[in-house]
Order: C-alpha cells, then structure tokens, then sequence
C-alpha cells in the first residue's frame, strides 16, 4: 500500500473517530440535539466502513448506507458482521438532516444510535488492524 492509499485510510479513520467523540459530546448537551447524535453516529459507522475498504483496495461508494459498504467489506473483515447496527444507522444517515414530521429523535433512538456506531467501529477497526477502546 503506497503512502498516499495509507493516507486515506487514515482520513476516513480519523472522520469516523471524530463523528463518534462528537456524537457522545452532543448527547450530554442539556438540551441534548437526539437527532444530531443520530446522525453523526451513523457518519461514524460509514467512514470507518469506508476505511475498512480502503484498506483492501476496495471501491468506496458515495453511499450513506452501511448494509451495502458492510456487505462489500464483509469479503475483507474476518469477524462477525454487525448488520442489525447497520440497518439501524442507515437510516439516519439523511433523514435528520431535513425537517421532516415523520421523523422525531428520542433519547432512546440517539442512545441506541451511539451503541450501533460503537460496534460498526469496533468491527471495522478489528478488520484495520487497530484497537478501538
């Protein structure tokens, strides 16, 4: 892997690092911004699968869902997927980011959010070779 591919990697490493802290930030505001949390875990989930593809050389799609860069890194990472985290996130990928009256984050949404991008991160980081506390 030339310096330049490591490079990105690292990029979408660091993102995704980034949007988690952020995400847990944002969850202790009084008023806390649910559906912010929601969102930046979902970005969470989606660089640090990004990353994983990168790694392996792997087209990164413009894509924020996680069920199809999960399915395409599934090939690459030698644990065990995390799909229902996945589906969870994709959806709030978009959706927070409009208003919308279909669409109201809880405490419990953002709570659930945060666990799910915890665990795409965590499987990512075991297919890049880094530890993730």
């Amino acid at each position: 892997m030339s310096q330049h591919e490591r490079a990105d990697v690292n990029a979408w490493w660091q993102l995704a690092q980034s949007d988690l802290r952020i995400a847990r930030v944002v969850a202790a505001l009084e008023p806390a911004e649910w559906h912010m949390v929601c969102f930046l875990a979902q970005q969470a989930g989606e660089k640090a699968l990004k990353a994983l593809l990168e790694l392996h050389r792997l087209a990164v799609p413009r894509s924020h869902d996680l069920v199809l860069l999960l399915d395409l890194a599934r090939d690459v990472a030698l644990t065990d997927a995390v799909v229902d985290e996945a589906i969870l996130l994709s959806a709030y990928g978009v959706l927070p980011r409009y208003p919308s009256p279909n669409f109201a984050a809880t405490a419990e949404d953002a709570a659930d959010a945060l666990v799910a991008a915890e665990r795409v991160v965590a499987w990512a980081a075991t297919g890049l070779g880094i530890e993730f506390a």
